[in-house]
């Protein structure tokens, strides 16, 4: 063999090489780059699915927080109606004749004790009313357990409150409605408002 034909020889063998060399190099980084795109697209879907799922999180936050809201504001539209149903009721209670006024009042004072003497304390428009009542009431009771009726320095609506040395009995109006409100809340809904939606 000839000194050409054996460089001829060496170069075709390191071109054929070279040409594999070159051929594993851009297998290896087409893989790479495969490999590389991917890992691109994996973290793509995992981070457009995170925002997805945020997404839909906020959106359900801020569904939930807007029914919070609408329910909270029906709740305050109704406690309105409710205090106005009973405001009324407390008006035409105060309102009654004073006859039965009396009566009423009478029957709220059973409970105070028959043995105690004090203040009942009550607005100026009662002041007139409940005078007949006390001394009704008083005629039956020792000089030690007398009732003295006085204006209550704060403004009711109607009732009294009983003050003795070491104790109160609240029997005014607004306490009285209250405790009954209270108890009738849940029946009064459900007559009123029976109609009502919420979300």
């Amino acid at each position: 063999m000839s000194l050409d034909q054996i460089r001829q020889a060496i170069l075709a063998e390191a071109r054929a090489e070279a040409e594999q060399t070159e051929a594993d190099a851009r297998r290896r980084h087409d893989e790479r780059l495969q490999a590389a795109r991917q890992a691109l697209k994996e973290e793509f879907a995992k981070r457009l699915d995170q925002a997805r799922q945020g997404a839909e999180q906020d959106s359900d936050r801020q569904v939930m927080r807007r029914r919070a809201e609408h329910n909270m504001s029906l709740l305050r539209q109704r406690n309105a109606i409710l205090d106005e149903l009973f405001n009324e009721a407390a008006r035409r209670l105060a309102d009654l004749p004073d006859e039965d006024y009396r009566a009423v009042i009478e029957h709220w004072m059973e409970k105070v004790p028959g043995g105690v003497g004090g203040e009942v304390l009550c607005n100026e428009r009662d002041e007139k009313r409940l005078a007949p009542l006390l001394k009704k009431l008083n005629a039956s009771r020792q000089p030690e357990a007398q009732l003295r009726l006085v204006r209550h320095s704060e403004p009711i609506l109607g009732g009294i409150l009983f003050r003795a040395e070491r104790f109160e009995v609240v029997l005014t109006m607004e306490a009285r409605l209250q405790k009954v409100r209270e108890a009738l809340a849940p029946e009064v809904s459900a007559v009123v408002f029976s109609g009502d939606v919420s979300l």
